[in-house]
């Protein structure tokens, strides 16, 4: 009987946060870039413990979203916390998509760097089997900085034209099926949508997780650095590196093991469930409720 294969592939995207001049900032139609964010959610700190709370975290949100806090200029550290929220995209206007998609039941992996060419030929990120690991992550200042660890659960072909028939939430179909329709040389593109192993329903005893800090006094924190050497290469700032060379599952939950182990010994926790961003009319609300 053969040992089970799967990846492990380094994925660096834009590490360069946004700083808009306003408190209120819409939907992005520019460059990918990061954000500091807030929300509620599940976390697993370094003794096993699953609790609840206000978490604070690294990641890509393009629709709009509100500062709450600014900070000075201070190394690596964030200069601004959002709190993201979401509303209806432009009518005939391109918006930037979101992915990874953090939040929610479980992390959805859909479309970036999973095709290449004015033709859009398939990538080899489309051929990911369950208990691959995806390490999203920038290089920062020479040192490969992740923000986001996906454990692939399970995988289906979509078309972003078709995002209404996902068996997704409304957010996930506004903010990332239809932002890719809205460059229209997408809309028709061939993808293969990821679905994320979880604590309750993890692969192999691993599960997708994010870097995040209590969302207290001083959110703050640098993304965690993390070092495997012949597997990141903190040069590569482009393309993914390790989807074409499988490897035993034992030896990628060592891996995955080892990112955790990292991650915690930078005394961050593992967000493991994100509330999903509410839409605007509901946040709305909340931030009424909330000042009353």
């Amino acid at each position: 009987m053969t040992n089970p294969t799967a990846f492990f592939v380094q994925f660096p995207h834009p590490g360069g946060e946004h700083r808009p001049a306003v408190d209120e900032m819409g939907w992005n139609a520019g460059k990918h870039r990061r954000k500091f964010l807030r929300a509620p959610g599940r976390y697993q700190d370094g003794d096993g413990h699953v609790r609840e709370g206000s978490l604070a975290f690294w990641g890509e949100w393009e629709p709009p979203s509100r500062i709450e806090r600014r900070w000075p200029a201070a190394g690596r550290l964030p200069r601004a916390l959002h709190i993201p929220h979401w509303s209806p995209l432009p009518v005939d206007s391109f918006r930037q998509n979101t992915d990874p998609w953090v939040w929610g039941e479980r992390m959805l992996y859909s479309n970036c760097k999973q095709t290449t060419g004015p033709d859009r030929r398939a990538t080899s990120m489309q051929g990911l089997n369950p208990g691959s690991v995806i390490c999203f992550g920038s290089t920062i200042d020479s040192e490969f900085c992740v923000d986001t660890i996906f454990v692939v659960a399970s995988a289906e072909p979509w078309v972003p034209a078709d995002h209404d028939r996902l068996q997704v939430d409304d957010a996930f179909k506004i903010c990332t099926g239809q932002a890719l329709t809205s460059a229209t040389r997408d809309a028709q593109m061939r993808l293969t949508l990821y679905r994320a192993a979880t604590l309750e329903d993890p692969v192999e005893g691993m599960f997708s997780f994010v870097p995040a800090r209590l969302a207290d006094r001083d959110p703050r924190f640098a993304r965690p650095n993390v070092h495997l050497p012949g597997l990141i290469n903190p040069a590569s700032r482009q393309s993914t590196w390790g989807s074409r060379r499988s490897l035993r599952v034992a030896t990628v939950r060592d891996i995955w093991a080892s990112i955790r182990d990292q991650v915690l010994a930078q005394g961050l926790l593992l967000a493991v469930g994100l509330r999903t961003p509410p839409r605007d009319d509901e946040y709305s609300s909340q931030e009424t409720s909330q000042r009353d």
